[in-house]
């Protein structure tokens, strides 16, 4: 079922005064019902921190919207990690392993931790390859620089050994002065040997959409490969990020927060996978029928301690754009 454009408009017109309330934690359109996803049974899906307190203002939105709405109890945040599950060396380098800034590895809390989602190649020289992951794993900060060294696998308690160095970071994409963006990306510059495989699933090449129901994997460091279902897309969602400066808020005021728009939701497909992605996955390629459909950034809970996560990820398409890549 495609959404036509009348409605993705009034969804916009909609989105930005609701979350810049506080009122809700997101909003998307996707499956009415995950637990039985039917793409034909779409709706406008509203998201809250608390489905027993609804603002009625929310309700309201929610009651005049000219399309099915639901309001669905939901938070999100990245995923980033300082925990070790895999900690294996890839050479050939491949996609689905840990990665690691190396300016990090001797920090007193621990080495930050994420995935090596893919290897892609350069959209205007295919010779030039990089590794890609999360901005908030290679970069992290505003301290960030072109040439920092990147490691492969992360440090263990004894820091980096003698061939951990993968490459260097290269270009990134992130809303790191703005409030708004689409895409949380990285790539480093490879000085090792690659193949243009992810652990566990094989080769990917090539783009597609993400759309309801659709069924999907990924590969990442802390839960291995995983199985979903897309549940959900147009997602805006508002996560804060304290590692970067505060940016206007459009009110007059700061914040920490960063709003990413046209984001899509991938739910476990159940009981195949229990989650989609945890902490330390961040820069898992979402991938369908080999081609890529997303860079995983993020997840989301129903409810504080529920142990089925809810993944969140960049459209495929839009990160090739942002960094000027090719999958």
């Amino acid at each position: 079922m495609e959404i036509p454009q009348e409605l993705i408009d009034a969804k916009n017109a909609l989105e930005d005064p609701l979350l810049d309330s506080g009122m809700i934690t997101g909003i998307d359109f996707g499956l009415r019902d995950e637990d039985n996803p039917d793409p034909d049974d779409l709706a406008l899906r509203i998201f809250v921190a608390d489905i027993e307190a609804v603002p009625p203002e929310v309700q309201a939105a929610a009651d005049l919207f000219p399309f099915p709405a639901v309001i669905m109890q939901r938070m999100f945040d990245i995923s980033q990690s300082v925990t070790l599950p895999d900690t294996s060396r890839a050479r050939p380098v491949e996609g689905g392993v840990s990665v690691s800034p190396g300016r990090f590895a001797s920090s007193p809390s621990g080495a930050i931790a994420g995935t090596l989602g893919a290897i892609v190649t350069d959209a205007a020289d295919p010779e030039i390859r990089y590794g890609i992951s999360n901005f908030h794993v290679l970069c992290v900060d505003a301290n960030r620089s072109v040439g920092d060294e990147i490691l492969q696998p992360e440090p263990s308690i004894l820091g980096p050994l003698p061939g951990d160095r993968l490459g260097t970071l290269d270009h990134w994409a992130y809303p790191e002065t703005t409030l708004s963006g689409f895409v949380d990306a990285a790539v480093c510059l490879l000085e090792v040997s690659s193949v243009g495989t992810v652990v566990d699933i094989g080769p990917v090449f090539g783009t597609a959409a993400p759309t309801p129901g659709m069924l999907v994997t990924k590969r990442g460091r802390s839960t291995g490969q995983t199985f979903g279902i897309v549940c959900g897309f147009q997602l805006s969602v508002p996560v804060d990020y304290p590692r970067l400066p505060p940016v206007p808020d459009g009110l007059g005021g700061l914040t920490t927060m960063r709003r990413f728009k046209l984001q899509f939701q991938v739910r476990a497909d159940f009981p195949t996978s229990i989650v989609f992605g945890e902490r330390g996955d961040s820069g898992s390629v979402v991938v369908s029928d080999s081609q890529v459909v997303g860079l995983y950034w993020g997840s989301g809970s129903d409810s504080p301690g529920d142990p089925l996560r809810i993944g969140v990820a960049s459209p495929a398409l839009f990160v090739e754009s942002a960094l000027n890549i090719r999958f």
